[in-house]
């Protein structure tokens, strides 16, 4: 009965580590999957956006708020905006489902935030301080964060998930 029990435990594990180590590199080769195509500059930190043509949020609310963050960071934060009509290819790889999708990149390349729906310029931030600490001295002195919960008047304003 041990010896089952152990068999089994043992046929888990090695389920488990097989599931973990295609996870990794689905993730790695989402890291590339065509990044440099859109300009992305490795050793920058960066907010992949996803669009489409008559998306509302998109134009509303998602573009000022990364606009907002590209001027903050002076050329220190690579926005890279992906037309998913244009690029179905590459929403495909990056599993996006709806626009707007945003997916904070770090330094090295490598996704570690997800964001579906529109996300607001502070959360954008604290995730952005969160990946690359260093990022926030580079901030103008006026654009402090203000500390907020993540909602417009009382609801919840899209879904994020972390990387790593």
């Amino acid at each position: 009965m041990v010896e089952r029990a152990l068999i089994l435990l043992v046929f888990a594990a090695a389920v488990m580590a097989t599931w973990w180590l295609v996870q990794r590199r689905a993730a790695r080769q989402r890291d590339v999957a065509g990044l440099h195509s859109i300009g992305y500059r490795r050793g920058l930190p960066a907010v992949l956006y996803f669009t489409a043509p008559g998306c509302s949020p998109c134009e509303t609310e998602q573009k000022p708020a990364l606009a907002r963050l590209e001027g903050r960071f002076l050329g220190r934060l690579q926005i890279l905006e992906v037309d998913a009509t244009e690029k179905p290819h590459l929403a495909d790889a990056w599993g996006v489902l709806a626009v707007p999708t945003t997916f904070v990149i770090d330094s090295a390349g490598r996704p570690r935030r997800v964001n579906h729906g529109p996300t607001h310029e502070h959360r954008l931030l604290a995730q952005l301080a969160e990946i690359d600490p260093g990022l926030e001295s580079v901030r103008a002195p006026e654009a402090a964060v203000v500390s907020r919960p993540d909602t417009e008047e009382g609801k919840p304003h899209g879904s994020t998930a972390r990387f790593g």
